[in-house]
């Protein structure tokens, strides 16, 4: 009795373990990947920072700088500064999780090629420069920790600090490596990613002030308009230029530019500081008319068409850069130099020898030249909002109408969002206000 006891047991034993020998792996989905390669995840931060720099953050910057305006609901409060934190939660989250944490990911993945890794560390330093540029104080220290649940808010100062050396590692790294090579598939296009780093590497640190390192990474920057840093985009429906998409797939009538600054210095309603007689042909160029509204050229051909690239850092940015700061630094004869490298490369791009003479300012007027021409010529770009805040709109941009009053201030900051109030502890408190400037970007 005893045998066939101990007999059934241990048949029993084996036939329990025989079937979940069997069962183990069934809910695992083999298509399923639970590890992926870095060479694939690079793919992913790009399309992140495709997203940061031209969908909704873009847009809102758009709006708050006079170059676009809120033309229905959600974007109405909008042309009215009216915020809402829960506006800026998903823009908020994509960039953390979707950009920065992905990059995370690919340095820390020992078996990750030095290209892809180098392009990872410049994606990830812009992230993280610009979110401190956009919000303030931000999470950067412990902000992709898996073990910390309330990361600490870095100083806005440390934060851009930390993204542009992150960004000069990247350089290091990718050495020559062509953009349009291909690491993560083809959305983008350019020269090399060290032209493109230098270039990101320029633009943050001129928002921190330091005009000495903007000047030596903007002479490594990009070299030309045929290798301006841009995304790639079609006409199938989600590869359309982001603009677009919102503009005519998801969202019509929210955005137009009626009324809008840049509408205004285009058309000669409102005078510019450099005469420009191509004004027209840059106008046709980004907007179109319908009636009394001004609309975006989502039309072929247009700035916004289905198809046309989406400038992340360019030549011509390359050049303003290097024009601000060596004014700042005393060498107007440099930067006279610069702003007319812009001026003939507009000739050039609407070929016209006449329509954008040069200039021969100098002082204050040669300043405002610069950065007015800078507020044109990147319509639509993130950066001209950061430019506006962080110059204290040294150009006059009219602020937008609120109601029968004027807003009260420009914007200075986007805000935290309700989803990082909830969740993180750690938020600031008191939290900043709207229309209260952050600390590195009022010190001009």
């Amino acid at each position: 009795m005893k045998f066939k006891s101990l007999f059934y047991i241990v048949f029993a034993s084996l036939l329990l373990v025989n079937c979940e020998s069997y069962t183990e792996d069934l809910n695992n989905d083999p298509n399923a990947f639970i590890v992926a390669a870095s060479d694939l995840l690079i793919g992913q931060a790009q399309l992140t920072f495709i997203q940061h720099m031209g969908s909704n953050n873009a847009r809102y910057g758009a709006v708050f700088s006079n170059q676009m305006s809120g033309g229905d609901r959600q974007y109405l409060t909008l042309n009215t500064y009216s915020p809402n934190r829960s506006n800026y939660s998903d823009m908020w989250g994509d960039t953390y999780t979707q950009g920065i944490k992905t990059t995370e990911l690919i340095l820390n993945d020992e078996s990750a090629g030095q290209t892809i890794a180098g392009i990872a560390e410049i994606l990830q330093g812009a992230f993280y420069a610009d979110m401190a540029t956009l919000y303030g104080d931000v999470p950067y220290s412990e902000a992709v920790n898996p073990e910390i649940i309330n990361p600490v808010y870095d100083s806005q100062a440390s934060v851009i600090s930390g993204g542009i050396s992150s960004i000069a590692s990247g350089i290091n790294k990718v050495g020559t490596s062509s953009i349009a090579a291909g690491y993560g598939g083809n959305r983008l296009s350019g020269g090399t990613w060290a032209e493109a780093g230098n270039t990101l590497a320029a633009r943050y640190s001129l928002i921190s002030g330091d005009y000495a390192a903007a000047i030596s990474y903007a002479n490594n920057g990009v070299s030309s308009t045929v290798n301006d840093f841009v995304s790639v985009h079609g006409t199938s429906l989600d590869n359309r230029n982001l603009y677009y998409q919102f503009a005519i797939d998801e969202r019509q009538d929210y955005l137009v530019a009626t009324d809008a600054h840049s509408v205004n210095l285009l058309n000669g309603s409102v005078a510019r500081a450099l005469e420009t007689p191509g004004n027209s042909e840059v106008y046709a160029s980004y907007f179109l008319n319908d009636g009394s509204r001004v609309l975006l050229n989502t039309d072929d051909g247009g700035r916004f068409s289905q198809t046309s690239p989406m400038k992340l850092a360019s030549y011509v940015e390359n050049q303003l850069i290097l024009a601000e700061a060596k004014f700042k630094t005393g060498n107007e004869s440099g930067a006279l130099e610069h702003l007319n490298n812009v001026r003939a490369d507009l000739r050039t791009q609407y070929d016209s020898a006449d329509g954008f003479p040069d200039s021969d300012a100098s002082g204050n007027i040669l300043l405002k030249q610069i950065l007015e021409e800078k507020y044109l010529a990147l319509i639509g770009e993130l950066v001209t909002f950061h430019d506006l805040r962080r110059t204290r709109n040294f150009i006059g941009v009219p602020n937008k109408p609120t109601g029968s009053t004027g807003a009260s201030d420009f914007p200075q900051r986007f805000l935290y969002p309700q989803s990082e109030l909830d969740a993180n502890e750690n938020i600031p408190s008191p939290l900043p206000e709207f229309f209260a400037p952050t600390a590195v970007l009022s010190s001009y």
